[in-house]
């Protein structure tokens, strides 16, 4: 079944649209006085106050037309505590992350965050988000559980995503962080149509193995197929708005 889901989901994109070098996780935070946490998230049992966020996920990739650079698959974005990772820079990436990474499977991942007593939420998004484009989700946090996580192919790509890795979420009001694409270190960047999933080719579930540690992205090279003024990207790929809606008792 996920295999079909994923073939489903290529082809949707491959309906959708036709045919650089980054550095980790940076931040901007707008004018927020930090200077306290609501009343209410250190107050009675651990647990018993959750708090709800929004969080707009934006494509800052080059919107050269066609579905050119590189549209997102639907990312998933999780809230934590902070001893889970999805993925951490410089160490080998799981089984689960390169699933997304490769192929835009999120199946594994999902069943994993679904069974992790690490995790309080989770969502994933509904559709591509496109250069130029966004998502939003909403996720539930909890006292203790106030990490957040995201991870999302970067479907013309072999294994490249955007993802960030333990963001502290707001004690109150928005913040903004910029983020980069990372390589997950498990496939070959061959660059060839042969060997990508997204509207650029079209191929998913072929790859060419590797055994790398997740590093940040060098962006297309040219070695390939893909021509960089068309699929590649400078800077960070992603920005992300996240921002506390409302605390529940």
């Amino acid at each position: 079944m996920r295999k079909l889901l994923a073939l489903l989901f290529v082809a949707a994109m491959v309906a959708l649209v036709g045919c650089s070098k980054e550095t980790p996780m940076s931040s901007e935070t707008p004018s927020i006085n930090d200077a306290s946490e609501p009343m209410g998230w250190h107050n009675g049992p651990r647990g018993a106050l959750t708090g709800v966020y929004k969080v707009v996920i934006e494509n800052l990739t080059p919107n050269n037309g066609n579905g050119a650079s590189q549209p997102f698959a639907p990312p998933i974005v999780v809230a934590h505590n902070p001893h889970f990772h999805l993925f951490r820079d410089g160490k080998p990436a799981s089984y689960e992350l390169g699933r997304v990474a490769e192929d835009a499977d999120s199946g594994p991942m999902l069943s994993l965050l679904e069974r992790s007593p690490f995790v309080h939420d989770y969502a994933m998004g509904d559709g591509v988000v496109l250069p130029g484009g966004s998502t939003e989700l909403m996720i539930e946090a909890r006292v203790g559980f106030r990490q957040l996580s995201l991870v999302g192919m970067l479907v013309n790509t072999n294994d490249g995503f955007v993802g960030a890795d333990n963001i502290r979420l707001p004690k109150f009001g928005s913040e903004m962080h910029y983020l980069y694409a990372y390589d997950a270190g498990t496939e070959k960047n061959t660059e060839l149509k042969a060997h990508i999933p997204g509207p650029c080719c079209g191929n998913p579930g072929v790859r060419v193995p590797e055994n790398k540690r997740v590093r940040t992205h060098d962006g297309i090279q040219g070695v390939g197929d893909l021509d960089p003024a068309v699929w590649g990207w400078s800077g960070p790929v992603a920005k992300v708005t996240i921002t506390l809606v409302r605390i529940n008792s």
